[in-house]
């Protein structure tokens, strides 16, 4: 099962076959990347950004983020919308000059992954 390419909000939208252009000097601290809704996992997974052609075995691998929250009200975990990942400047700037694949995985405590297509992203200072 594959999900839609991430997005990157601080960057022009673009096709699905087309190359982001993400320029270090634009970025404040760190590159945000956006999950796109719905995005149909159970709340109780996580997610994290990789970058690399091979998703089963990543170049990088990013911090993990709940897909959900705990909702006391309906004893009951919660699917979070807008879900929004972030890449540290100084984690990108091993990509300068690079063509790499960006992507997003979920992850369940059974050590299921999922990941999502490939957003293409050139990094430029």
């Amino acid at each position: 099962m594959c999900f839609p390419t991430p997005t990157l909000p601080q960057f022009p939208a673009l096709d699905a076959d087309e190359v982001a252009t993400v320029t270090l000097s634009s970025l404040t601290d760190c590159l945000i990347v956006r999950i796109p809704d719905p995005h149909d996992i159970p709340p109780n997974w996580e997610v994290y950004p990789i970058f690399g052609a091979d998703p089963e075995d990543p170049d990088w691998r990013g911090e993990q983020e709940p897909a959900g929250l705990w909702d006391e009200a309906i004893e009951d975990m919660v699917e979070l919308k807008g879900i929004e990942l972030r890449i540290e400047k100084a984690d990108l700037e091993t990509y300068v000059g690079m063509q790499v694949e960006l992507r997003y995985k979920f992850a369940d405590e059974s050590s299921l992954e999922l990941s999502s297509e490939p957003l293409l992203v050139r990094i430029e200072r």
